[in-house]
């Protein structure tokens, strides 16, 4: 796959070059921020009731457009990240876990950027973002930090104004990727977080038990209700860095000239929002602002997806992206809000540690349709949502209330296929999978699903084709177990551990897919 981009376009572009401020005018710089396990309605703007929560993401949406119903493609951190610098589905890249892959002929927006002038940065998580381990491909800058000052706004305004610094040496226009930490786990005040220290990094506004509302997927106890509020305090401490950022940019002279994307990687770190293909899992605050070329307090209310933010870059940068059919995004620049019934497609394949559950959402105004490829009524659900209090306080009230017993149950366990309308549900309590009622939307969201993976060429077809044959599908699981321990033992990772033990001692080994 290759962005082409003619010989009429470079010297149109050399032409109307003109420099102010170290950077060449007439070609936009790209700012890209992102947070880690922010659920989209965390935000002022898309709706959260605590007061002052993120004003300063608040303000850049009010500066530019709010989309408020866009979605990431995986309901986890790497191959989320990775199919927004590809613009690639997952299963399309190869990028299905937390392991490199053969980028061989995978484009990234950082390498087409890069190889077409632009100047290329990554502040925090390139692990994550690159699809294999060449920074040195993807980034002219690269700068990280320690367990401890991830968390800090000062710290993110110090190597933002860096980034800034050597932009304005080279003369060229850039492209920064920021990934912000928060609120990824351990959120502030947890246990973990005071253990490692990083608690010294307070929110700029501490928030309180008492003005945290508990989402209906979950449950309202005093154990959530805790988990809930040290969440909230990292949602806050992130905007804290988002202004922090956006601070360093307008001291640097580039934020006239710059077009500015802000979203999160997934849904918040929670039993039915990260690690799921549900609404909350899938659904993220996308931000655009771009001072002149963006209308300011815009509200886009389409369904759109991080797969068109590759085409969106470089539509920006005047690159054309190419024909190749596997691209499946869109440029959102100019395009109207549209009336007709699009779709959103979600995966979720397998966790950190290489265990698969494959699933695949798809989600339209109304309806959210969930395929569990995995789901067999004996094997558990893996998920990093697992390891936390709130999860640990649902188990343990499940064993003497039945309601909750059935709802730990559906966590663990799903079904093959689960139907919830969203108009009505949109937490996805009441799966109408069995409503004759719906056999009709039923019918047609499983359409739009293998319509998808035919034009994808997804794995998970075979499955999918195989979904009310019990015996072939646990076959077909089994053999992604099998498939998924090769990759454990001979990819090189991104973690330190997955499910055949510690990656160290094969760190030297890579393999394509």
């Amino acid at each position: 796959m290759n962005i082409l981009i003619s010989t009429k376009v470079l010297i149109f572009l050399s032409v109307l070059s003109i420099c102010t401020f170290g950077q060449e005018v007439s070609r936009p710089n790209i700012l890209l921020i992102t947070v880690d396990d922010m659920n989209w309605n965390s935000v002022g703007a898309f709706g959260n009731s605590i007061e002052n929560i993120t004003p300063n993401i608040d303000k850049l949406a009010d500066e530019g457009i709010r989309f408020q119903r866009a979605y990431v493609t995986a309901a986890n951190c790497a191959p989320s990240r990775v199919s927004i610098q590809t613009g690639l589905y997952p299963h399309q890249s190869g990028a299905r876990g937390f392991y490199y892959i053969d980028d061989k002929h995978t484009p990234t927006i950082s390498t087409e950027l890069k190889s077409h002038g632009y100047y290329t940065g990554i502040i925090n998580k390139s692990t994550d973002t690159n699809p294999a381990p060449r920074n040195d491909k993807y980034w002219d800058y690269r700068s990280g930090f320690n367990k401890v000052n991830k968390y800090s706004a000062s710290m993110y305004a110090e190597k933002s104004s860096g980034f800034f610094d050597q932009t304005d040496k080279n003369g060229k226009p850039f492209y920064l990727v920021v990934n912000i930490a928060d609120p990824h786990k351990p959120n502030f005040n947890d246990p973990a977080a005071a253990k490692k220290g990083s608690d010294i990094y307070k929110p700029s506004r501490v928030i309180s038990e008492s003005e945290v509302s508990v989402p209906s997927f979950l449950l309202d106890l005093p154990a959530v209700r805790k988990d809930l509020r040290n969440y909230y305090n990292s949602v806050k401490r992130a905007d804290d860095c988002v202004g922090a950022i956006l601070t360093s940019l307008k001291s640097s002279g580039y934020h006239q000239n710059t077009l500015v994307i802000f979203l999160s990687d997934h849904g918040m770190p929670f039993p039915f929002a990260k690690s799921s293909v549900y609404d909350n899992g899938l659904r993220t605050p996308l931000i655009m602002k771009w001072p002149n070329k963006i209308k300011a307090r815009q509200v886009r209310n389409e369904i759109v997806s991080s797969i068109d933010l590759f085409p969106t870059i470089l539509d920006v940068a005047g690159l054309p992206v190419s024909d190749n059919p596997d691209y499946k995004g869109r440029s959102l620049i100019g395009t109207k809000n549209e009336t007709g019934e699009r779709y959103a497609f979600g995966n979720f394949d397998e966790n950190s540690r290489g265990i698969p559950s494959p699933m695949r959402g798809v989600i339209s105004k109304e309806w959210n349709y969930v395929f569990n490829a995995w789901s067999d009524d004996e094997t558990q659900m893996q998920s990093a949502t697992m390891n936390h209090l709130t999860y640990k306080a649902m188990k343990k009230a499940a064993q003497n209330n039945e309601e909750i017993a059935l709802r730990i149950k559906h966590f663990n366990y799903r079904q093959t296929e689960e139907l919830y309308n969203l108009k009505d549900d949109p937490d996805c309590l009441i799966n109408l999978i069995e409503d004759p009622a719906f056999v009709q939307r039923l019918h047609l969201m499983r359409s739009v699903l293998r319509n998808q993976m035919i034009d994808t060429d997804d794995y998970l077809l075979e499955a999918f084709d195989l979904k009310d044959n019990d015996l072939k599908l646990k076959q077909f699981m089994t053999d992604q177990r099998y498939q998924a321990g090769v990759r454990a033992q001979n990819l090189k990772w991104k973690r330190a551990n997955n499910s055949v033990g510690s990656t160290k001692e094969n760190q030297y080994l890579f393999q394509s897919n």
